[in-house]
């Protein structure tokens, strides 16, 4: 997805806003990383990585869940202030 759109991300200025991609935990952020630096090296400028937080056992319990449970927040792409 992020290569399909990479021109969005040459023409966004570096000092407005860092998009920050949620992913859950089974992402590595290093390869993604360094993948991403080669077919565009200065998109770390541009984007950052955060691993969304996990509905915990005690959480699941309380809710009455288990096994697997969506964390509402994954896959949504949003910006963050650059300063943040």
């Amino acid at each position: 997805m992020l290569t399909f759109n990479i021109d969005y991300f040459k023409s966004k200025p570096d000092d407005i806003t860092l998009t920050t991609i949620l992913l859950d935990s089974g992402y590595h952020i290093e390869k993604l990383t360094t993948d991403l630096q080669k077919v565009y090296p200065e998109i770390m400028t541009k984007i950052r990585f955060e691993i969304s937080p996990k509905v915990s056992k005690q959480q699941k319990a309380e809710k009455g869940l288990s096994g697997f449970v969506v964390v509402p927040t994954r896959w949504v792409i949003g910006l963050k202030d650059a300063k943040s």
